[in-house]
């Protein structure tokens, strides 16, 4: 694989930049000529006004995202390895630039209009992937300690001032505890 940015010719309005590291791929499979005719199959079904990019990014969970006012979408290149989970998430991201130019910010991100624009386009309108891929731990760097029963609980985030927080188990009062 080349680096650096590669644009597809003969498709007007899309840019595909290869990413900046190789990915695990399967042997023998061009994951990129199925990004440039999933892209060409999606603007026909829905041509947009502005130039959609396609980039590669190596998000470790995120398949991929939709960058409404850049027209632009990134693949993660960790997780789609398949030609089928790069169409897939291709196409659930380009409903996104669909809906945000018919409908603007009134839309909400996966509800009705969305769903449509993913039947339009052959596919279940499924929010999440499923791929295998490796979660980092969440930090929890704060405790709280209930008062009534002695429990601490872990927390990745401060309790907010000024509330009063009770335990779901026995009722009792729910402080921040002094971390080392």
């Amino acid at each position: 694989m080349q680096a650096g940015p590669m644009f597809f010719k003969g498709l007007v309005g899309a840019k595909v930049h290869q990413p900046a590291l190789p990915f695990d791929k399967e042997p023998g499979v061009d994951i990129d000529a199925c990004v440039h005719s999933t892209l060409a199959e999606a603007a026909a079904i829905f041509p947009l006004k502005r130039e959609v990019v396609v980039r590669w990014r190596n998000y470790p969970v995120t398949a991929g995202r939709a960058y409404l006012r850049e027209s632009a979408i990134c693949l993660s290149a960790n997780l789609l390895t398949t030609p089928e989970r790069a169409r897939e998430t291709l196409l659930h991201e380009y409903a996104h630039l669909v809906v945000f130019e018919r409908f603007g910010r009134k839309a909400r991100p996966h509800g009705p209009e969305w769903r449509a624009a993913m039947q339009a386009l052959g596919l279940a309108a499924s929010v999440t992937h499923s791929y295998n891929c490796v979660r980092r731990p969440m930090p929890k760097p704060y405790a709280v300690r209930c008062e009534a029963c002695g429990v601490r609980l872990p927390r990745s985030r401060p309790l907010k001032g000024g509330r009063l927080y009770k335990h779901i188990g026995c009722g009792g009062r729910i402080r921040m505890e002094r971390t080392p």
